[in-house]
């Protein structure tokens, strides 16, 4: 993927290979503590995500790399970028975090104070396959400084662990994704 091509793709918000108005697919891990994956991170996360061996070097099939402003991942024919943001997610919309029903879900969303956001781009897989790559691995990189996840799409948030886990198995579940 060239730069113009990059580009094009993480302004359209993920839109590439997917039906028009359909929202992109998207996980983003909400950080307590401003603090993202390197790329030699994300490489081993990729691995154990997919089973597979992950390169530096963009001209590789399965590999992690930086273009220009992007850190973006392809896994086989999918394409897979990451925005690391130093504010909580919403700061422009601060009613997102106090809408949540449940008090724990306020509570672990005014703990973050990052996120990363991780988008998948391209690649021409249906929704739920999208989805599944996603969660692979986002199992991979959720730490004990992600104080939960969102979906955007659904405008779902799961603040602890256990349950962010067990959504990411039934997300995982049934759904080969080719990656080779």
């Amino acid at each position: 993927m060239g730069l113009k091509e990059a580009l094009e793709t993480i302004l359209n918000l993920g839109k590439a290979g997917q039906e028009p108005g359909e929202p992109p697919a998207s996980m983003v891990l909400l950080l307590k503590e401003q603090r993202f994956p390197t790329l030699e991170e994300l490489r081993q996360a990729a691995e154990r995500a997919y089973g597979v061996d992950f390169s530096l070097d963009k001209n590789s099939r399965h590999c992690v790399y930086v273009q220009v402003l992007f850190t973006l991942m392809k896994v086989g024919p999918h394409t897979v970028s990451f925005m690391f943001y130093t504010k909580p997610y919403g700061h422009d919309s601060p009613e997102l975090g106090k809408s949540w029903r449940l008090l724990d879900h306020r509570t672990a969303w005014a703990e973050h104070t990052a996120f990363t956001a991780i988008d998948y781009v391209k690649g021409g897989m249906d929704f739920e396959s999208r989805y599944g790559l996603l969660a692979r691995l986002c199992r991979e990189l959720y730490d004990a400084n992600c104080s939960g996840i969102y979906l955007p799409r659904e405008r779902a948030f799961v603040p602890d662990e256990r349950s962010v886990r067990e959504m990411f198995d039934r997300i995982i579940t049934d759904r080969d994704i080719d990656v080779t």
